[in-house]
């Protein structure tokens, strides 16, 4: 909805901080403009505790007044479950960054309205992907705020006409990005990736390997040398690694470490955005990557050909929907269902061999048959031999 500075100034407006520079440039500006403006930051796992808490501080100091969520449980739960359906868009994009919009909105809008706000904000640029996802995930978890898309705005267009405008902006406040955002590049991080963008990486000719990564290292600077990592997924979801059971967050945590170091997870593709049009985009999600693996090998062990083909659909509706930010709608809902069917058999421990950048090879060292294995096997069984004896590992295969 288009708000006039005037008539903004009679409303209470919650904006949404990332620690990027539009939404930050944003809040700045409607503070100096007599607006009854006040942050909501959530922790979606964007940055180091020590980054977050020196952004947080420096827009108090500004005056601005500040909310803190935290919403790293939510995040890694949503991005588990993204992992867990194989649920990517094109290119193997891991729907990082449209997942967090519905976590956002979800975490922010019952505060906005507990509070007495009447006006949710964000700094999504006009006319982008975002700027449809908050509106359709304030539509369903707050259908009575008022959304401001600032750069509807002829004022807040006037004002802050590009990046470089933006960044004047904040830093007459004394504000500075969380690490990753400058006036030419912008980043959008959380647990499950990070999103690149700049306009050099529009341009097709540009290599992604410009990207200095936030998440890892380049495979080329990743150790000489073979990690082998153990992956439990149950009933299709990860849920341990290398044997210990963690939260979703700390586990997240974890598969980023241990697949970052080896480079894996950096995604360059053109995708088709919300808007008909196409971009490139340029991603890291080491984590999401490992897990991926593993629950390919979960997937593999347990399905029959139509389960798989049915699987692989409802994977790629569930896809769109989340990064149409529809993660709420009947055809998110009714994949969900059909996948949760289908996985209901995936139990397996997953041994998976890093090597700069790539998964170069897999083990799988348990399968769980009693929860229904759909097909026959011929597992280490030699010649033609078919059968449907249960599936054993070696103590040799386990070392």
């Amino acid at each position: 909805m288009e708000l006039s500075l005037s008539e903004l100034k009679h409303h209470r407006v919650g904006i949404c901080l990332s620690g990027g520079l539009s939404s930050l440039a944003v809040a700045s500006w409607l503070h100096d403009n007599g607006c009854a403006v006040e942050g909501f930051v959530l922790d979606i796992g964007q940055s180091e505790r020590k980054d977050f808490d020196a952004f947080t501080s420096a827009v108090r100091t500004a005056g601005i007044a500040l909310h803190e969520v935290d919403a790293r449980p939510a995040m890694a739960r949503a991005a588990l479950d993204v992992a867990a359906f194989r649920a990517h868009y094109d290119g193997g994009y891991w729907n990082s960054t449209g997942l967090s919009r519905s976590v956002i909105v979800e975490a922010v809008a019952p505060r906005l309205r507990e509070a007495g706000f009447s006006v949710l904000a964000h700094g999504c640029v006009g006319g982008g992907n975002d700027q449809r996802r908050f509106e359709r995930y304030a539509e369903h978890f707050a259908p009575g705020l008022t959304v401001l898309a600032p750069w509807r705005s002829p004022e807040i267009r006037e004002a802050m006409a590009d990046r470089a405008a933006m960044a004047r902006q904040i830093a007459s406040a004394g504000l500075v990005c969380m690490p990753g955002n400058t006036a030419e590049h912008s980043v959008d991080s959380n647990l499950a990736g990070v999103s690149h963008e700049d306009a050099r990486l529009e341009e097709l000719s540009t290599s992604a390997l410009r990207v200095e990564r936030l998440m890892g290292v380049a495979p080329d600077r990743a150790p000489d040398r073979i990690e082998r990592v153990l992956v439990g997924v149950e009933r299709g979801r990860p849920v341990t690694l290398d044997g210990h059971r963690l939260p979703p967050e700390q586990l997240l945590e974890a598969a980023n470490t241990v697949a970052g170091r080896n480079g894996l997870g950096l995604t360059d593709v053109v995708e088709h955005r919300v808007n008909g049009t196409k971009c490139r985009g340029v991603y890291e999600a080491p984590g999401m990557e490992l897990f991926a693996h593993a629950v390919r090998a979960a997937y593999e062990s347990v399905t029959d050909r139509a389960a798989a083909d049915t699987a692989g659909f409802l994977s790629r509706q569930l896809a769109v929907a989340v990064y149409e930010g529809r993660v709420h709608g009947i055809v998110a809902r009714a994949a969900r269902a059909g996948l949760e069917e289908i996985l209901a058999a995936a139990t397996v421990t997953v041994g998976l061999d890093l090597y700069k950048g790539s998964v170069v090879g897999r083990a799988l060292l348990e399968v769980d048959g009693s929860a229904g294995v759909v097909h026959q096997r011929r597992f280490a069984g030699g010649g033609h031999h078919w059968g449907s004896a249960p599936f054993t590992v070696s103590a040799e295969a386990r070392e």
